[in-house]
This record gives structure tokens, sequence and C-alpha cells, in this order.
């Protein structure tokens, strides 16, 4: 068994598709095919179901997945051990963040990053809250970043900004009482459970007496982009950043309603126990 197969065998468990997970890899498919093979007759079992042109996961293939992604945690992190016994001139940091952190906040911090450590690569992964902070949890990524609070006693967290969340429609608000009758029986926009932007308006919507199950949902949406879309296009309100929305607003395409939800706090997470590279240093300091 070698690592290769491991890489190989986890990129296609996430994927469930052989192709794009040789894809993913610069791997061709044959290639990719002939790893999984060769661990399933090494070990003499089925790793994947295999149906028309689909996989999926065996019990024991799931099973071997956690044991998977937890060697190639450990063998990065012996990496990045050896790449920093001379200090900061090589490696790569794994940062993985939530939509709006890594797709308004961070980039910009991640160029400075760059250009102070032009010898160190930079890998951006995104997920929702909940995902950021699974990935770190399981060593996928040495840093993560989110809008939401993660109760998860091996992950670390602290404060490192902030930002709003702003009520924005395709028409003005005018002169609307945005209280908790209103808040019922408007047309929503919604983001993902898990995601850091819902969870911060759940916690709104209970503190003024509304239950979020309740609401008039008329879709659920998977990114800040489709959800500003859908705004725009009218079929309903939403909650976004403040950084999301701001271009929208300017150029009077959305309107933000007259409600103040509060800032919300952005985190990093760090697991407690894995080493703390030298480069997440680096950018924690610039944080």
């Amino acid at each position: 068994m070698t690592l290769e197969q491991l890489r190989i065998f986890v990129s296609v468990a996430e994927r469930e598709h052989m192709t794009a997970a040789a894809r993913a890899l610069n791997v061709t498919q044959s290639a990719a095919s002939a790893a999984i093979a060769a661990l399933e007759e090494r070990h003499a079992i089925k790793l994947f179901h295999r149906v028309g042109r689909g996989i999926t996961l065996t019990e024991a293939g799931r099973l071997f997945l956690a044991e998977a992604r937890g060697v190639l945690a450990r063998a990065g992190a012996a990496e990045t051990v050896l790449d920093e016994l001379s200090g900061l001139k090589r490696g790569t940091l794994r940062v993985v963040a939530s939509q709006t952190i890594a797709a308004y906040w961070l980039p910009p911090i991640l160029a400075t990053f760059r250009e102070r450590h032009p010898e160190l690569g930079v890998e951006l992964a995104i997920g929702n809250t909940e995902q950021v902070a699974a990935r770190v949890h399981d060593g996928d990524a040495d840093l993560g970043i989110v809008e939401g609070e993660i109760d998860d006693p091996a992950l670390a967290h602290w404060q490192i900004g902030e930002d709003r969340l702003l009520l924005v429609g395709a028409k003005p608000f005018g002169n609307a009482h945005i209280d908790a009758a209103w808040l019922r029986t408007a047309r929503w926009i919604q983001r993902e459970p898990g995601s850091g932007t819902r969870s911060t308006l759940d916690r709104y919507l209970l503190d003024v007496g509304v239950d979020p199950a309740t609401l008039d949902v008329v879709l659920v949406l998977p990114s800040n982009e489709s959800v500003r879309s859908a705004v725009e296009a009218g079929a309903g309100v939403g909650a976004l950043s403040a950084l999301v929305v701001a271009p929208a607003i300017d150029a009077k395409i959305l309107h933000a309603a007259p409600i103040e939800f509060g800032t919300r706090p952005f985190y990093g997470l760090r697991h407690k126990e894995r080493y703390r590279s030298k480069a997440a240093d680096a950018l924690l300091d610039m944080l």
C-alpha cells in the first residue's frame, strides 16, 4: 500500500467518480482505476460498489476512508516538519475557509502573504462552516477560518475578524417596520443548513421570538452568489454578508432593510494536538 494509492482512494471516495478524481489528482483514469484495483486485490475486499457508471463506498470502504485520511494527514504533517527545519523556505500552507471569507475577505490577505513568503505555496479550499471544521479536525487543512462558532473540543478557535449581515431585497423597503410579524410573512431565500450565514440568521430570529422553521422559505441555495442572484431576481428577501451585497447595493440592484443584525465574528480554527506549522503562524501573525 502506498501513499499515492491512498490519495487516489480518498479522492475517488469523496467524489464518487473515477474520472473526476483522476482529473483532480492530475493522473489518468486508468492509473486511478489500477490503484483502486490494487488495494482491493491485495486485501481481498471491495471498497466500492460499481453500479453502471456510478460508484459508491461499501461499508468496508467507509471504514477505511477515515483511516486513509488519517494516514495522509500524518504524512503531510511529517513532510511539513522536514520542510520547516530550515525555516520558511518551502512547503505549502493548507487553508480552508467558509464561502464568504474565502471569496471576499481572505484573498487580499493571501496575496500579501505570498508577497512576503514567495517560496511558500498556498492551497485554499472552500466549504461551509461545518465542512471547514471537519477538514481541520481530520488534518486535511492547517488552518480554518469560519463565520460561525464551532463546538468541537479538539479545535482551538479565536476571533480574527468580523462583518455584518444585511437583510436585502430587490425593491426598496421604504418605511416598512421590520418586526417579528414582518419576518414571519416575508418570502425567504436562504443558505443551506451548516453555513455560517444561515446559523447567524437563525440565532437572530430566535432572539426576536421567531422560529426559523416557520419562515416562508422559497429557495435554499448552496452559495452566497446563488442567494444574491435569486434575491436580485425578486424571488424573495435574503440575509447575506455586507461583503457579498455591497456592490449590488451601491448599484441600486439590491436594497438593505432597516434592521440591525449586529456584527458577526470570523473565527480561526486549528487542531489543538496537531503540529502547528511556521507557515500557519506567519499567516496568523498577519491576521
